[in-house]
Formats: C-alpha cells, sequence, structure tokens
C-alpha cells in the first residue's frame, strides 16, 4: 500500500478545516478551508445580490459541503438576516485527497508551493542524530584503513601531556599525510551517507527522526544527484591543507544562517536550490 505523501488534507476532526500531514501523522497546523478574503464576503449586500459558490472544477480532489453549521451562518443553517442557505449536494471524497498549495495556510515561511519549511531547531537536531551516526562509522573505518592515524594520536597525547613543544612540531610535521587522509576519507563517509539517503528517500536517519526531509526548492521530490553532489560541495573546505580555521567559520555560518534567512536556507542550501520542509517527500516516477 502506498504512502500518503506530506500536504494539506481534508481535517478528519473538523469539515471546515485543512490540516497539514506531514507523511506520518497530523500536524498542529491548520487554516480554514477558504481563504478569510474580504473583497469575497457576501455578508451585509442585499439578498439578490448573494451568489452560491461555484463547486470546484471536476478532478480537482475538492467537493462543495452543506452550507449548514458553517461559520458566519445563523442557527439551523440560515444565512445573516434570516435567508435561508443554499444547499448543494455532498459527494464523498476519496480519503485524504492532495490539497492546494497555498501560501496562506501557514503561519510560517513555506516553499513555492506551500509546504512549511522546517524550523532551525528541528535541523539543528537532525544534524546532531546523523553527525553520531557519522562519527561512529567513521571511528570504524578510519582505525580499519588508516591505522597510523591511532598511533598519531597517542603520541600527540603524550607530548601534549609532557609539553614537550619540539616533539608535537615533530610529530606535526610526520602526520601531514596522514592527516589529509583521515579528513578525505571522513568527507567521502559523510557524502556517501548523506547522499544515499537524499536520493532515495530525501530524509536521513536524523530528518526521519524529526519528521523532516530535503528537496529542491522548485519542485517536490527526493534530490537527484547532481543536486545532491552541490550540497555537499561546502565541506570540501574541511579536507584543503591550511583553510582548517576558514573552514570552522564557514561551517559555523552555514549552520546558524537559517536562523535569518527568509528562506531557511543554509549555505549549503542556497549553493544547492534546496530547502527543508516538514514531512515526507512523495516518491516521484522516474
Amino acid at each position: 500500500m502506498s504512502e500518503q505523501p506530506s500536504g494539506w488534507y481534508d481535517d478528519p476532526t473538523d469539515p471546515d478545516l485543512l490540516r497539514y500531514w506531514d507523511g506520518v501523522t497530523w500536524t498542529t497546523h491548520t487554516a480554514p478551508k477558504k481563504s478569510p478574503t474580504v473583497s469575497q464576503s457576501t455578508i451585509g449586500m442585499p439578498p439578490q445580490t448573494q451568489q452560491p459558490t461555484a463547486p470546484m472544477p471536476s478532478g480537482s480532489g475538492w467537493h462543495d459541503r452543506p452550507a449548514q453549521g458553517g461559520p458566519g451562518y445563523g442557527q439551523g443553517g440560515q444565512y445573516p438576516y434570516g435567508q435561508q442557505a443554499p444547499q448543494y449536494p455532498y459527494q464523498q471524497a476519496p480519503q485524504y485527497p492532495q490539497a492546494p498549495g497555498t501560501g496562506w495556510m501557514h503561519s510560517g515561511p513555506t516553499t513555492i508551493d506551500g509546504v512549511p519549511l522546517a524550523p532551525w531547531g528541528r535541523r539543528f537536531a537532525a544534524w546532531i542524530i546523523d553527525g553520531i551516526f557519522i562519527a561512529v562509522i567513521s571511528g570504524v573505518l578510519i582505525n580499519l584503513f588508516v591505522p597510523s592515524y591511532s598511533k598519531m594520536i597517542d603520541d600527540v597525547t603524550r607530548a601534549i601531556e609532557g609539553n614537550n613543544a619540539q616533539a608535537m612540531n615533530t610529530i606535526i610535521g610526520e602526520s601531514v599525510g596522514t592527516v589529509f587522509l583521515v579528513g578525505l576519507l571522513s568527507y567521502l563517509i559523510a557524502s556517501i551517507y548523506a547522499m544515499a539517503f537524499w536520493v532515495t528517500t530525501a530524509q536521513t536517519i536524523g530528518k526521519m527522526a524529526l519528521r523532516i526531509s530535503v528537496r529542491r526548492a522548485d519542485r517536490p521530490g527526493p534530490l537527484d544527484m547532481g543536486t545532491a553532489v552541490r550540497r555537499r560541495l561546502l565541506q570540501l573546505l574541511s579536507i584543503i591543507p591550511g583553510v582548517s580555521g576558514l573552514y570552522s567559520i564557514v561551517m559555523l555560518l552555514d549552520g546558524l544562517w537559517p536562523l535569518w534567512d527568509e528562506k531557511r536556507q543554509t549555505l549549503h542550501d542556497k549553493i544547492a536550490s534546496t530547502q527543508v520542509v516538514l514531512g515526507k517527500q512523495p516518491r516521484l516516477p522516474r
């Protein structure tokens, strides 16, 4: 049985509302079924000028429902001033049909098609979870393929404990190749981990846990390989010798950038034209 993609759907508890489904469960984000546009209101108009709302086009996935009991109506389904509300036949819609994407349905920032963007806190928590997984995997593989790295760490520790600056300089000079190899291996492990998820489910393990996903800014669905590669370009700074200080500053700015960016994008999101949103991504046909 196919999974229902994230989006706005009929609220199963209130027929007057839409509720956001994040791909796993119903969220607390709701919106009225119709935009509260003053210019479309008929309240106070003479009875002869009031026109019933036209039904949605066939195949849109939305259907008119009885007017009785809706917001703005009097007791027993009456319009203000005693006018009887027009009645329309109710058609049973398929379970949770896809809702149209409209930006007014969500109080926070959204994608161009109306999907709520993930808050910074969720992204940070997902990053912590993914970092733990990557650290464990990297530790195992580095000890397996670069055994000299463990010896270098032990030598550095002894030099620090003995306050031996000369020994420290000697170790650093002899370990440049080892440090570069470890950095390259760490980058490749993190990239393979992230990109394997981005191009398949659009969710790393951390994003799954926090119920968020990454997508292209201009369309839903998992990332294509080219976009996934561009999303990892900024991290290449970590393996370039002599720029470790610059890398730390750039990574700090990268992580904090969504706090003031109107599209909640990090710097690597901007490079790849991606955004992180609430919910899962629909599986698109290849």
